[in-house]
């Protein structure tokens, strides 16, 4: 009897531990269908199979799990006996206990989770559909340029994609069409270079009868220049600033030479002292002091001719059919004038009129005369005629002047290397351009550079604001840098003055004078008696219209295609590579 109750308890402790383990070693895993179907099974087996364990392995068919389940009931027949009230028992135990003897008491793997596995399918697929998606791109592409290349209008680029060629020819040609581009690349390139530095052309003309010739202006500078009565006066009103006579002599000197002071003399000027002047005041000063110069003026010509009081480098002058003389008077400068103002009409004479001259008389004085074009004024840098005050002087000149296109006026100043008159945006005292004033402002703007003033015969307003004008010191600085400011060269200085010819110029020479002796006064005359028998016409050589022929025909000749080939280029890679790329 003993050992069969403990054959009993042992087989009842195998029972136990079979009915709280499951395969994965965890305990309580079984479900309650899973519990139910046990109990069905156990109903049908002998009562000493309950202590059955079950084998390794995953099962995957319920067939086969009966099967299993049976040959080990039959195994342990043989080793286990109990009663039946026993077996009951333990079925009710295995049921509350969930035994794992069905395939659904298997626990699923841990790593194995329908909602990860989804997710993780759905990461793996999205770089193969971007690569499939790259790859249908690239392939629309090469498929897009394999059509442009064999339908372009351009010769080799067919070639390029033509079915039949090995790689050596597809080379050969791809050698060939680089040639051509870098041949047309060069050529446009010097053509364009040549239309932005060099589309002018200066012509002669000969046929005299056809156009009309600048009367010469000049403009005249007394030597005298200050009245001695009034000096004499402004003595009386500022009797303070004056010690002795002998500083009123000095006054006189001062005043007379600052009067006629320019670039020639300045070292003349007594730096001694200023008799309590200030240097803005400078101008004030000797238009208060000045002689009243009012010449007369008569001529032959059918159109009046004027003359104006304008101020210059050489001090007070006046100018004599000019254009630009009154952007310079002092009247001008006072009123603070930006304005164009009227000159009057540009005196011109023809060959059928015949010698034509003009007269100024009642100068009353010794005088330098500078002959120059109506659009011009005069400069330090050229030649200057002194005539004294007892004689009556007939200067004949000869003329030579230069027209511009009007098809010129589309150009730009640096293709043209000329200036028009009203093409004044470079220009900071006056309105209007011109070669002579554009050299006085550059001379007036390298005085300020240096010497940190300019001179007191400029415009010292310069955009609204006010210029400071040389003093003594100024002046001082100035006689160190007249050679520079003269040439307007220099080795220590930088001078840019970017100044260009006037487009419509004329040169006047002179070609021969006669003076003599006259009771009345000094008298001047001039004019005009040989015409000239040529004129320089700058001319549009090379225009917009050429350099487009010209480029033109270079790619005509080199890829045989024309506008429309370019025009096919622009509608492939615009509109019919989105349609072909994103579309289709």
């Amino acid at each position: 009897v003993q050992p069969e109750s403990m054959q009993h308890e042992d087989a009842q402790s195998n029972t136990s531990r079979t009915m709280t383990t499951s395969w994965d070693g965890s305990n309580g895993s079984l479900t309650a269908s899973t519990a139910s179907l046990q109990q069905q099974q156990l109903l049908m087996e002998p009562a000493n199979e309950t202590s059955a364990r079950a084998g390794p392995g995953l099962l995957l068919f319920p067939g086969t799990a009966q099967r299993h389940h049976e040959n080990q009931a039959l195994r342990h027949q043989k080793t286990h006996t109990t009663t039946g009230n026993a077996h009951a028992n333990e079925h009710e135990v295995v049921i509350n206990q969930r035994k794992p003897y069905s395939i659904r008491s298997f626990r699923r793997p841990p790593l194995w989770q329908p909602r990860s596995a989804k997710r993780t399918k759905a990461q793996a697929e999205a770089p193969q559909e971007a690569a499939a998606e790259n790859t249908a791109y690239i392939a629309k592409a090469q498929a897009f340029i394999i059509e442009f290349l064999q339908g372009s209008s351009i010769h080799g680029f067919i070639y390029l994609a033509k079915f039949g060629l090995n790689f050596l020819e597809r080379m050969l040609w791809f050698a060939f069409i680089c040639v051509a581009l870098f041949s047309i690349i060069s050529l446009s390139q010097r053509t364009w270079q040549r239309f932005q530095t060099s589309p002018m052309v200066i012509s002669m003309d000969r046929n005299k009868l056809v156009w009309n010739t600048s009367f010469p202006s000049l403009t005249v500078c007394p030597h005298k220049r200050i009245d001695e009565l009034k000096v004499d006066d402004y003595i009386l009103a500022h009797i303070d600033e004056f010690e002795d006579d002998e500083d009123k002599d000095n006054f006189r000197d001062f005043i007379e030479k600052l009067a006629s002071l320019t670039y020639d003399n300045l070292e003349t000027l007594p730096l001694n002292k200023s008799y309590g002047i200030d240097s803005n005041n400078y101008l004030d000063i000797l238009y208060e002091l000045k002689w009243p110069f009012e010449p007369e003026i008569s001529s032959g010509a059918a159109v009046k001719m004027f003359i104006y009081e304008t101020q210059t480098e050489f001090g007070i002058c006046h100018s004599v059919n000019s254009l630009v003389a009154r952007y310079n008077s002092f009247q001008y400068w006072r009123d603070n004038e930006w304005n164009l103002v009227d000159h009057g009409d540009r005196v011109t004479v023809h060959p059928l009129d015949g010698e034509i001259y003009a007269q100024i008389i009642n100068l009353s004085t010794a005088y330098d005369v500078y002959f120059h074009g109506p659009g011009d004024v005069p400069s330090i840098s050229k030649q200057r005629y002194t005539f004294p005050e007892s004689d009556y002087t007939t200067v004949e000149l000869i003329a030579l002047e230069i027209y511009t296109n009007e098809e010129a006026r589309a150009f730009t100043t640096k293709q043209r290397k000329c200036r028009f008159q009203y093409e004044a945006d470079d220009m900071q005292t006056v309105p209007i351009y011109s070669f002579g004033l554009c050299l006085s402002e550059c001379r007036m703007f390298f005085a300020l550079r240096i010497c940190g003033c300019v001179p007191h015969f400029y415009r010292n307003r310069c955009n609204g604001r006010r210029l400071p004008v040389c003093g003594l010191e100024g002046i001082g600085c100035l006689v160190k840098i007249k050679r520079e400011i003269i040439s307007l060269k220099s080795d220590k200085y930088k001078i840019n003055c970017n100044c260009l010819a006037n487009c419509d110029d004329s040169n006047f020479f002179v070609q021969s004078y006669r003076s003599r002796v006259w009771f009345l006064g000094a008298n001047l005359q001039w004019g005009i008696i040989d015409y000239p028998k040529m004129q320089l016409r700058r001319d549009v050589l090379f225009s917009f219209a050429d350099v487009l022929v010209y480029i033109g025909g270079l790619v005509g000749f080199f890829l045989g295609c024309s506008a429309l080939s370019f025009t096919e280029i622009i509608y492939y890679f615009t509109a019919r590579l989105v349609r072909r790329m994103f579309c289709n």
